[in-house]
């Protein structure tokens, strides 16, 4: 059955839509505690999200490093969010996903999107299974790359332990066949560093796939969200250290996107 609404369907609704805080999760808990302002407990998922949602973040992204057998306070997690309003991006196991009917269970209890990308490589006949059960639009791409060369990146699985055998633009291609809803492009090489999204990355995942793409790994500035968006052609931006550490506020990208003149008010 497909998917009524899509989570990325109304893209520039809100000016809040284009950025996409991350919390990493395990054993149901923030794997760093959260310095936002306000938090009883500061790793409490639930509260880091209602913080988000107050500076008008319309996506979350929930990365939980746990095993699927090990996900059982997952779906009660799901339900707690919702309440925020936000649509749910969930990634469990780096991206595998065992059966199409633990999809339908995450889906049931609040999940708009689920993530693919170890599944992508070593499982595409259950990926391919779950778009046919649950339509593309409930499934986003993964994409872990490092650069080989000039215009050249190869695609790992396993949170970036293990080569996928393949291109980073053949894993779009494949992405787009299934029409899955969005692929996060996220470069190994800058994650961590602050330097900014890898833009050539980012620009070659859109236009192979021609799906929205989300930019991941390197953020650490407010303007390297707007080169992301602007000349890295992405319709997303992922944010976690620079919003989960207090540096930057979702309400301050915010304002500093209203201001720049790639936006109006009120778009």
């Amino acid at each position: 059955m497909a998917s009524p609404t899509s989570a990325f369907q109304d893209r520039n609704a809100h000016i809040g839509d284009l950025v996409i805080p991350c919390i990493d999760v395990a054993k149901g808990a923030a794997t760093e505690p959260a310095a936002l302002p306000g938090l009883r407990n500061p790793s409490d998922v639930v509260e880091i999200a209602q913080s988000y949602a107050a500076g008008s973040a319309q996506k979350l992204f929930l990365d939980v490093f746990d095993p699927w057998e090990a996900i059982d306070y997952l779906p009660g997690l799901l339900n707690n969010i919702k309440e925020t309003g936000m649509n749910l991006l969930v990634s469990v196991s780096h991206g595998l996903l065992p059966s199409v009917r633990d999809l339908g269970r995450l889906l049931e209890a609040g999940a708009d999107v689920v993530s693919v990308s170890t599944a992508m490589v070593e499982d595409r006949q259950t990926v391919e299974a779950a778009v046919t059960e649950y339509g593309g639009d409930r499934l986003m791409g993964v994409i872990n790359s490092r650069q080989v060369g000039p215009g050249a990146w190869e695609a790992y699985i396993h949170d970036g332990e293990q080569r996928a055998g393949t291109t980073s633009q053949s894993m779009a291609a494949r992405f787009a066949s299934l029409q899955v809803g969005a692929i996060l492009a996220n470069s190994i090489d800058r994650e961590g560093t602050g330097q900014g999204f890898d833009l050539d990355l980012t620009r070659t995942v859109a236009e192979e796939s021609g799906l929205p793409v989300i930019a991941s790994g390197g953020c650490g500035s407010l303007p390297h969200l707007r080169d992301a968006l602007r000349e890295g052609r992405a319709t997303y931006v992922l944010v976690n250290k620079m919003v989960h550490n207090g540096k930057h506020s979702i309400a301050e990208i915010r304002d500093y996107l209203l201001a720049d003149s790639l936006y109006r008010p009120g778009s």
